[in-house]
């Protein structure tokens, strides 16, 4: 009679402390993953009153400021208008990104609303027909709703595009979180209906109100701003679009609205172009010529005059390839990140380190948004359960190794770096 094999049970981890403070510095650890603290959590009880404590959520943010790159969200709102670029378990089904627009009847018509872009973790969208904007958290499903002064959607002017950003934006050490400890800013932008001029408002959840409006003129026949806005220092940066282009600055410190010329030498076009936030934080312009990818910076010399330099990007294009046909498809100023359709595929470019991705083969070019954010709460009960416990003993595994590690040092000669933990 043969014996059926014996299966090897898998190896105990490292018994791990007892002391809550210990565990919680083992835990920080965790890459920030849609799937690890909700595996954590399933560990224990007491795992899961750790990672769900709002102190110990607050840490976790500030212990991985940069964000991974979740997915993208259509530039036009209909369901679904999600994809992740995320494997299991960590993807994330788009009927779980659902975004809150249906009217008190449940109704919805997405036709009446326009995504104006992501940054920090929020989503900002409009909606044409209740002249309203709405800030959404979408791991949280959280979101706040705002009228729009009826002066900035009239007869006499249309909003076009916007921008939300957290209030503490200037303040690189501030930690993005939720509503109620993070406030939000507002940006809109729109073209008077003579088509002379743009114009920006601004509204501050701190305050619930909305500034003045500011104007500048258009030296050309403007009809629409069609991209969303970039962050660059303390000013936003959008394109206006008509007879000729343009670059809108809205200086959020001065509250003031000018327009920048565009490079005399490259090759703007509506679909070829994008304003981007360079690696040493100044104005970036992103222009397609013929098959490759320009880069434009607007530097302020010594006498404080600006002009535009082309950035050398001999790098860039060995990484883009040759190519036959390539379109700019979005951008994400908070994690530097670039979406692309090139030759039937969607990819993207980190473009701090130049990491290219191809994602998925599609024909169909379509304007996105770039979408990143830290998970430190919720989606525990929406995720996939048995895609999380599978990941458990692995979870347990690798805070076994963190705790070992971090033994290995008790009483020796050096202290472990965050980079070695």
């Amino acid at each position: 009679m043969t014996r059926g094999r014996r299966h090897r049970r898998p190896a105990a981890p490292a018994t791990l402390p007892d002391n809550d403070d210990i565990l919680s510095e083992i835990l920080l650890r965790l890459p920030p993953r849609p799937s690890s603290l909700p595996r954590a959590s399933l560990v224990c009880k007491r795992w899961r009153r750790l990672v769900t404590d709002p102190h110990f959520r607050r840490r976790f943010r500030s212990r991985h400021p940069n964000p991974p790159l979740i997915g993208f969200f259509d530039e036009f709102v209909d369901f679904p208008f999600f994809r992740s670029v995320m494997d299991p378990p960590d993807l994330i089904p788009p009927k779980r990104f659902c975004p809150p627009i249906g009217d008190e009847k449940g109704g919805c018509d997405p036709n009446h609303w326009r995504n104006f872009g992501c940054r920090h973790g929020r989503v900002l969208l409009y909606s044409l027909k209740e002249k309203e904007i709405v800030v959404w958290d979408p791991p949280t499903g959280d979101h706040r709703r705002v009228a729009v002064p009826p002066e900035l959607d009239n007869g006499e002017r249309m909003i076009w595009n916007g921008a939300v950003l957290c209030a503490a934006a200037s303040d690189h050490s501030h930690v993005h979180g939720g509503f109620c400890s993070c406030p939000f800013k507002v940006a809109v932008v729109g073209v008077t209906r003579n088509h002379t001029q743009v114009f920006a408002c601004i509204y501050s959840s701190q305050t619930g109100k909305w500034s003045n409006l500011v104007s500048a003129a258009v030296p050309f026949v403007v009809y629409y701003v069609g991209r969303p806005g970039v962050l660059v220092g303390n000013a936003l940066y959008w394109m206006p679009l008509g007879h000729d282009y343009g670059i809108a600055e809205f200086d959020l410190d001065k509250h003031t609205l000018a327009l920048v010329e565009c490079p005399s030498g490259a090759e703007v076009s509506k679909g070829g172009s994008r304003i981007l936030l360079a690696q040493n934080g100044v104005l970036c312009l992103a222009s397609l010529s013929g098959n490759s990818l320009q880069m434009w910076e607007r530097k302020v010399c010594s006498e404080g005059v600006a002009s535009w330099v082309l950035r050398k990007s001999d790098k860039l294009q060995k990484i883009l390839g040759q190519s036959s046909s390539m379109a700019i498809l979005g951008y994400a100023d908070d994690i530097n990140v670039m979406s692309l359709w090139i030759d039937g595929s969607c990819c993207f470019l980190q473009l701090n380190s130049l990491q290219f991705t191809k994602l998925w083969k599609t024909n169909i070019i379509s304007k996105n948004h770039p979408y990143a954010s830290i998970y430190d709460s919720g989606l525990y009960a929406e995720m996939d359960k048995e895609e999380l416990i599978e990941g458990v003993d692995t979870m347990l595994k690798v805070a076994g190794s963190l705790l070992a590690a971090r033994r290995r040092t008790e009483g020796g000669a050096k202290q472990l770096t965050d980079e070695e933990l």
